[in-house]
């Protein structure tokens, strides 16, 4: 009987598809207590050939002074958007992209927040310009963008970024990346 039981969980175990496998590989990385969820605006799942999908990401740790995030978008190596990595699947094939290309880094700003069981959004403040508020006065960017390919279909789609670090780690802030951290998968259509 427990041969019988190994045999079938190494079966439903081996027959995710690759996307799956990738997936439950890159939350395996995550560090421990930090999680990542991504969420459409509006909760949208439907969008139209060549439209947007407006994005945000939320990050919470279940241990309180552990983990720091990066907040501050693109003024430095672990917030740049062309490291942060979109993971798409139509179903039968599966590829990796940047979230977006061609960033270049507005060197050299960081700012770090405590993570704990309060979600922390990314893209962090709503600011429409610059504000006293912000003495850096560099707003952040309301949504992240993610493109999906140019055809109708049903994608999944998860992202992976680095912009956690752990209160231990010896890294400089405005060249080194964070902690590589996965989201959940979202489920979108194409029509």
């Amino acid at each position: 009987m427990l041969a019988i039981v190994l045999l079938l969980f190494s079966l439903t175990a081996c027959s995710r598809s690759p996307f799956d496998q990738s997936h439950r590989r890159a939350l395996a990385e995550n560090p421990t207590g930090i999680e990542l969820e991504i969420r459409t605006r509006g909760g949208k799942q439907q969008f139209s050939v060549s439209e947007p999908v407006e994005f945000e990401e939320f990050y919470t740790s279940k241990y309180s002074g552990l983990w720091q995030i990066e907040v501050f978008e693109g003024n430095n190596v672990a917030s740049n958007p062309s490291s942060d990595l979109v993971h798409i699947a139509d179903g039968n094939t599966t590829s990796d992209q940047p979230r977006e290309l061609w960033v270049g880094i507005v060197c050299c700003n960081s700012r770090h927040i405590w993570l704990n069981q309060e979600p922390v959004r990314i893209p962090y403040k709503l600011r429409p310009g610059r504000s006293l508020a912000e003495h850096e006065g560099w707003p952040n960017p309301e949504w992240h963008v993610l493109h999906l390919p140019n055809q109708p279909g049903n994608y999944r789609v998860y992202v992976t970024t680095h912009r956690v670090f752990w209160s231990g780690d010896n890294k400089n802030v405005l060249q080194d990346r964070g902690r590589q951290v996965s989201s959940n998968v979202l489920k979108l259509h194409v029509k």
